[in-house]
């Protein structure tokens, strides 16, 4: 299962702006394929592997690896890639060859059990999904995986039409409460949204892999142009009550972080937020779709179903797996027992009331 493209030395020895330059050529890039996200913060090691042909680059993954010292045998995890679809060329059959690369690599040489997690797109999801499965790779369902998108290319009147009976009445009453948002990317704006998101965690009690990541957001912002994020807040009276860090990356626009205090949830400003986004990027980009992320706690869900709306859409993604070799299928069982226990502690931990 040999891929065509040579590796040219591109094996774990890419820097990391010359990465982000590379991924910014293409159109299918995802936040969790930067070096930012991938940078030890959730307790495994970062691989990458980037195939070029004739000096150009064609496609890559950033690929996460949790080891177990001593057998050599362990998980390689591919989230949300890898990326194919260049800017400047058209499409064509590059997703296997890319796929190949890391079936050799990740499950051949270093015997690993390799799982990609496709970045979720209502368009390219589906022909990535069979040519996964053409491979040999084995689909495994898990609503984790679940994104919901906005349709951002229908006007101002569609999107209200579009949206759910209940969220367009919260927006309509957010929006008689004198909000005023701005978007911006100074340290400032940047430091006031991290605060109020940091009281929330505090107020929520939140606890879950990821929640420290807009501690990296001064870096995101600093992305290539087609890559950067930014932040939109409410102000009420003079005052941020919350917030969204939103971005563009390459075809897609994202919701990636959002933040609130008791003031904003009173003042209905995640409504006006989300509504203020969705227009600016109809105004701003040429993305068809803005991925709002999961479906999570049913609060969440009822929040992003109604803002999808009847245009939108629910997306279900499978996760693929691959592993020929047996003691490495045992070594993952066993962590995949260790991370069903750890899911169950930080839920219980999640609905536990703070002390006052």
């Amino acid at each position: 299962m040999k891929a065509r493209y040579r590796m040219e030395g591109i094996l774990d020895s890419v820097p990391d702006d010359v990465w982000h330059t590379e991924m910014s050529m293409f159109s299918d890039t995802h936040y969790e394929q930067t070096a930012i996200y991938s940078a030890g913060q959730r307790g495994e090691r970062s691989s990458h592997i980037l195939l070029k042909r004739d000096g150009v680059s064609v496609g890559g993954a950033r690929v996460g690896l949790y080891l177990v010292p001593g057998l050599k045998r362990g998980l390689a995890l591919v989230r949300f890639g890898p990326f194919w679809r260049r800017l400047d060329s058209e499409i064509s059959d590059t997703y296997k060859d890319v796929i190949r690369a890391l079936i050799e690599e990740y499950g051949g040489k270093r015997k690993l059990y390799l799982i990609v997690r496709p970045r979720p797109h209502p368009d390219f999801y589906p022909q990535e999904a069979k040519e996964l499965q053409e491979l040999g790779l084995t689909g495994n369902s898990t609503t984790m995986l679940d994104r919901y998108f906005v349709d951002v290319s229908i006007d101002e009147s569609e999107q209200r039409k579009s949206l759910g009976k209940t969220w367009r009445y919260n927006l309509q009453k957010g929006l008689g409460n004198d909000l005023d948002i701005r978007i911006a990317t100074d340290p400032n704006t940047i430091k006031t949204f991290q605060a109020i998101y940091g009281e929330m965690v505090l107020r929520k009690n939140l606890n879950y892999p990821g929640v420290d990541l807009p501690a990296f957001i001064p870096d995101l912002v600093g992305l290539p142009e087609r890559m950067n994020m930014q932040v939109a807040l409410a102000y009420h009276e003079g005052k941020a009550i919350g917030g969204v860090a939103f971005s563009i990356v390459g075809d897609l626009a994202y919701y990636v972080f959002g933040a609130s205090s008791n003031k904003a949830v009173e003042l209905n400003a995640g409504y006006v937020l989300q509504w203020h986004v969705i227009r600016w990027l109809h105004e701003h980009s040429a993305v068809r779709w803005y991925e709002l992320g999961g479906p999570g706690d049913p609060g969440i869900r009822q929040f992003k179903k109604g803002l999808a709306g009847k245009r939108g859409s629910l997306l279900a993604v499978q996760e693929f797996h691959f592993c020929p070799d047996f003691v490495a299928r045992l070594v993952v069982g066993g962590l995949f027992s260790l991370r069903d226990v750890r899911n169950r502690m930080q839920r219980w931990q999640r609905e536990r009331k703070p002390s006052l």
